[in-house]
């Protein structure tokens, strides 16, 4: 049942994408309209079913797969967010294919996984989820980044094409970019405080210098200190895009490795 409302979700999604690519190039309210209404409704059959999953699971954790889908899930819900507030559809056409590309191989990898008795405890979900939310509220910032440097390069360019008439203006880019970043950067400081105390949930988990905890550090280095050129510095623009996306990258890789590091165990079934 949770599979299936997830693979409904995912089909609303591949549609959202679809209806967001086609307003990029072709304005119009009633595919904004459509594209919110087709990922409000892909999230809540999505919300429906990771709350299913999570009390069948009695509220742990199973494994990258689940961990795929809950990236997509909080990917478009920023998104969505954002889309609400400032009205901003075009975003749209960048976040939701990502997000669907996410989704795919948490649809089509085994869900039998589960975690090792040393690491799970009653609030690993929380941090697992804070830290998921740090990495989507960061991959938004990015394609917020990557779309500030199209602009950007069109109007030193001055060619002033398609995106130029399409995309929202430097200023408010590079504000949304600034925004998402501290949201990124608070989730991911939650995660390192609260990730010690479940490393040492194991004896020697403390700190081992695995790959995942040298990309997180790093990119929580670098947040830090891009907040903090931002708010004393007065950076902005293509170095913090670029720094944005580096950033991205970095927890990117944590991401992908964090399963070896909470010791996932089971194998595939």
């Amino acid at each position: 049942m949770n599979h299936a409302l997830v693979s409904l979700a995912c089909h609303a999604y591949v549609v959202a994408a679809l209806v967001y690519l086609v307003y990029l190039v072709r304005q119009m309210d009633a595919l904004a309209t459509g594209g919110r209404v087709l990922v409000g409704t892909g999230l809540a059959l999505h919300g429906v079913a990771l709350v299913g999953l999570f009390g069948a699971q009695g509220g742990r954790p199973v494994g990258v797969a689940q961990g795929f889908s809950t990236f997509a899930f909080l990917l478009l819900a920023i998104f969505l967010v954002v889309d609400v507030c400032y009205r901003k559809p075009v975003i749209g056409a960048f976040i939701t294919p990502l997000a669907v590309a996410v989704l795919l191989p948490g649809l089509l990898l085994d869900r039998g996984q589960v975690l090792s008795p040393e690491v799970q405890r009653p609030l690993l979900p929380v941090h697992i989820t804070i830290a998921l939310l740090g990495v989507a509220a960061s991959a938004v910032a990015a394609g917020v980044a990557l779309m500030y440097l199209l602009m950007e390069r069109q109007v030193k360019g001055k060619r002033f094409g398609l995106l130029f008439s399409r995309l929202p203006s430097l200023e408010f880019l590079d504000t949304l970019n600034r925004r998402l970043v501290v949201v990124g950067f608070i989730a991911l400081s939650v995660t390192l405080v609260t990730g010690a105390f479940f490393s040492s949930a194991a004896p020697g988990f403390f700190w081992t210098w695995t790959s995942k905890q040298i990309a997180t550090l790093v990119a929580w280095a670098m947040f830090a200190a891009l907040v903090g050129a931002r708010s004393f510095g007065g950076w902005r623009g293509r170095r913090v895009a670029l720094l944005t996306m580096t950033g991205f990258g970095l927890l990117l890789v944590s991401f992908l490795s964090s399963y070896d590091f909470i010791h996932v165990s089971g194998g595939w079934r």
